[in-house]
């Protein structure tokens, strides 16, 4: 229904297509499916362009602005982040995407025409980047063709099968570099659960899962009553720490409350980088810590925490504790989602910026080296709300952190 229509025709077609008419031949409504096709290929031809504009600045910077005083291109991938509402981590990314597709021309036509997805083009270029530019061009000429219609995975699985074919060598190489690259990292979740990510050599992996499952099988068969991921969780627990799950590790988290729940009002609670949880979590929690300890912070009824030393140099102690749970644990420029690594003063120290909970922020690490480039400025109004100011002049607000008030 809308196959020949070029990208920039379809947002328009679509609109004005009149969907209610039902018609005797499309009863199933393939008039819809047509549609989001369509929109797909729209979708990706952006995305192209996206990278195009991105590559064509990261030009300009690099090879016209030499006078520029820093890191292009990580200002080059912090700003087209900020302008897509996504981290510089996401940034640094796309920015790597830009650069490699100039040695893949298969790659760059095929998503520049909508055939392959933004998701097919990063597992791609995941595979290619730590190559040579005539491995790449290489790999990139082995693929064409094979690209409509196929997985990310199934693409990058192609990628691999093609640098074998053209180079065992750096084939081997950056299989032994994949399984060097091991670690452990957590992820939170609301309602106060989390996810633990470990990456590192397949065959040990799949034995700790292995494992776990079996002995979970065999608790089940002798009538425990947990379900199988309950007692693979408690016995990973149990195994990586040498405590029983009833007796509770010593780690300390911290459950933020409003002030008021001194005074018994039902309020919601947070618990720190999980988001909110109810009262009732709360006081579970903290009754039932055994050696695991909650420090309690309660907030004022601006969503601040009350009795801080406003005469330090450094982020510390409680102080620092306060700022990663005030900012969730998640990084303060805008957009980005990334764990908070370093407390920041939002009015660098050097110039007089005091070493108070107002002038600080949670940052991640990339974000504090992009606050340093030049050209950057960040700055703090009356409400909290912390704006960060690019090269270009373009601006992006971070809203204040959500107050924790009575629910």
């Amino acid at each position: 229904m809308f196959e020949d229509l070029a990208p920039e025709e379809v947002l328009a077609a679509v609109a004005g297509a009149d969907f209610g008419v039902r018609e005797p031949v499309d009863v199933m409504g393939g008039k819809h499916i047509d549609a989001i096709a369509a929109l797909e290929r729209v979708v990706r031809v952006a995305q192209a362009r996206i990278v195009e504009q991105v590559d064509a600045l990261h030009i300009l910077r690099t090879h016209t602005a030499p006078s520029f005083d820093g890191d292009p291109s990580l200002t080059v991938a912090a700003e087209a982040a900020l302008a897509r509402g996504m981290s510089p981590t996401a940034g640094c990314t796309m920015l790597a995407t830009a650069v490699q597709l100039r040695s893949m021309p298969v790659l760059r036509g095929a998503f520049g025409d909508g055939r392959v997805s933004e998701g097919t083009v990063r597992a791609l270029v995941r595979v290619v980047q730590d190559l040579d530019v005539d491995t790449a061009t290489a790999v990139d000429a082995a693929l064409e063709g094979q690209l409509d219609g196929v997985s990310p995975r199934r693409a990058a699985e192609l990628a691999r099968t093609a640098v074998v074919t053209h180079d065992v060598e750096a084939a081997a190489t950056r299989e032994r570099q994949a399984r060097a690259q091991q670690y452990v990292s957590y992820w939170d979740e609301p309602d106060g659960v989390g996810t633990l990510i470990v990456h590192g050599p397949a065959e040990q992996l799949v034995g700790i899962r292995q494992s776990l499952q079996a002995h979970a099988n065999r608790l089940r068969a002798r009538g425990d009553d947990r379900d199988r991921g309950q007692i693979m969780v408690n016995t990973l627990f149990e195994r990586a720490t040498g405590i029983e799950t009833v007796a509770g590790p010593e780690i300390e988290l911290s459950v933020l409350m409003p002030i008021e729940a001194l005074q018994g009002q039902p309020v919601a609670a947070e618990l720190a980088g999980h988001g909110p949880i109810s009262p009732q979590l709360a006081a579970e929690l903290v009754d039932g810590a055994h050696q695991t300890w909650y420090r309690r912070l309660f907030t004022d009824p601006t969503g601040s925490l009350a009795g801080l030393d406003r005469t330090r140099r450094c982020f510390t102690g409680t102080l620092a504790s306060w700022i990663r749970t005030r900012d969730g644990h998640r990084c303060r420029q805008p957009s980005c989602d990334c764990r908070i690594r370093e407390i920041d003063h939002i009015r660098p120290h050097r110039s007089g910026g005091p070493t108070t909970q107002e002038n600080g922020q949670g940052l991640c690490r990339l974000s504090n080296l992009v606050k340093e480039l030049p050209g950057w400025h960040v700055s703090r109004d009356a409400g909290g709300t912390v704006r960060w100011t690019t090269p270009t002049g373009h601006t992006y607000d971070a809203p204040p952190p959500r107050p924790h008030r009575r629910t």
